[in-house]
């Protein structure tokens, strides 16, 4: 038809920039973080094919380098805000009026009401996150590398019999002085929890931290400082691998941030609770809102320690390789959709028919599966990275907001006390969660304008 463009599709279902990527190549020449990728020859058609192929790559912007706490401090840190929040919980359960002249209490709190068997449950469970980190530095600097895995393994034994040694001679003298079923309550609901998400494994128990499980070779290749690394690699099925890989070790995190979280919340809000004799009356609302808030105030403080901005980075190049495909829910017939082929990297906007649906696709390259709803996720999810950071700042925001209001209504010294202490405690984490969202959306704002270029010079491409 005269003036009409043509499509560049050919019989076998690629465009002619497609089919090179799925064509084999003997030269190299590097992409954009510096690997040595397959497409660049010595003629000046394959140069043309190279330039092609370069154009449907996605630009990276190098993320700046943000400090993070140590595994180590964190846990430091964690001990500390956990045991501050177990006993602000049993200020608030049992404090006094030791200030009236008439008062018979020499003491701003009844302590001959607390079990002491609890405390020490409460302060073993609490430290033995703690201790088993600060024994493997230990052992990681003075042991051998040829003994380190049987050092820490035998280290991980003897530490878990000793604290459960004490754990259950805690539980004997307490189901002594306590009925059996607040024993059940203190019991059952951390250990339900435990097996359902980790089995019969032991080290998460000690080690709830974001290191990967993988054995050494793997490590060598994939990880670097207990991060995955991006590989900007042109082959569709190698990207979709990798995706796999960050999906699995993205929900491992989220499972041993929110178990972590969670626990300590159960343990230093909710189990000095149980334990409350029964004639002693407290403020219930008080109560019940200060394990709320020491369980988000953990979230966030967590979460911002699994996810720091260069893991975050990490997701979100591998989800621009990734790319999404959109179902098309009013077909035209005219539309020439060309069958999905697994080996091909799609450009943006291209048609493809898999499953008897049609879809298009989004992004600067697309291998993903269409109708895969992980594939779709994951781009969802961080293609924008500041996305997971905002939701956090929100809730944190939020979190410091509440208790700002709380402590200007508030009129009871107890009161005052507890909502100050935390209200301090979450400062720290607001400052990392803002501090990361200011420096993600600058940077990824940069690379969106570099990604919309992208795209405009590779529309001729493509046509």
């Amino acid at each position: 038809m005269p003036g009409g463009r043509r499509n560049a599709a050919t019989r076998n279902g690629q465009t002619k920039s497609q089919s090179s990527f799925s064509g084999n190549t003997n030269t190299t020449a590097r992409s954009n973080s510096g690997e040595r990728i397959a497409g660049c020859g010595i003629d000046d058609k394959r140069s043309e094919d190279f330039c092609a192929i370069k154009t449907l790559v996605p630009k990276h912007v190098p993320i700046p380098v943000v400090p993070i706490d140590g595994h180590l401090t964190f846990e430091a840190l964690s001990l500390v805000v956990s045991l501050v929040a177990a006993s602000l919980q049993m200020l608030n359960l049992y404090r006094t009026v030791w200030w009236l002249p008439h008062s018979y209490n020499n003491y701003s709190m009844n302590f001959y009401l607390i079990d002491p068997y609890l405390i020490i449950f409460i302060i073993t469970m609490m430290a033995r996150q703690f201790i088993y980190s600060l024994l493997r530095r230990f052992i990681d600097v003075s042991v051998p590398v040829r003994w380190l895995p049987a050092a820490q393994n035998i280290m991980r034994i003897i530490l878990l019999i000793i604290v459960m040694t004490v754990l259950c001679w805690c539980l004997y003298h307490m189901a002594e002085r306590h009925n059996s079923m607040k024993i059940f309550y203190l019991c059952y609901p951390s250990l339900s929890v435990y097996f359902v998400m980790f089995g019969m494994s032991a080290t998460p128990f000690f080690d709830v931290s974001t290191a990967p499980l993988c054995n050494k070779d793997d490590k060598k290749t994939k990880y670097l400082l207990d991060k995955p690394l991006h590989n900007c690699s042109l082959n569709a099925s190698a990207i979709r691998a990798e995706v796999s890989t960050l999906r699995s070790d993205f929900n491992r995190r989220l499972k041993r941030a929110l178990f972590a979280s969670s626990s300590s919340a159960y343990i230093c809000g909710i189990a000095p609770i149980i334990f409350v004799p029964q004639y002693l009356h407290f403020n219930v609302s008080w109560v019940v809102q200060h394990v709320i808030m020491f369980w988000i105030g953990k979230i966030n403080a967590h979460f911002s320690q699994a996810y720091p901005v260069r893991y975050c980075d990490v997701l979100h190049r591998a989800a621009l390789h990734l790319g999404r495909w959109v179902k098309i829910e009013n077909r035209n017939n005219h539309i020439y959709a060309q069958a999905w082929n697994d080996s091909v990297l799609w450009p943006h906007g291209s048609v493809v028919r898999h499953n008897k649906e049609t879809y298009r696709s989004e992004g600067v390259c697309t291998v993903a599966e269409p109708g895969n709803s992980n594939h779709y996720r994951f781009y969802a999810l961080f293609s924008n990275p500041t996305m997971l950071l905002c939701s956090l700042l929100g809730l944190q925001f939020l979190l410091v907001g509440t208790q700002l209001f709380i402590l200007l209504s508030t009129t009871d010294w107890y009161q005052v006390l507890s909502i100050t202490l935390l209200l301090l405690i979450n400062y720290y984490p607001l400052f990392k969660i803002t501090r990361d969202y200011l420096i993600c959306w600058k940077v990824y704002h940069a690379e969106q304008i570099i990604q919309e270029k992208s795209q405009l010079c590779s529309n001729p491409v493509i046509q």
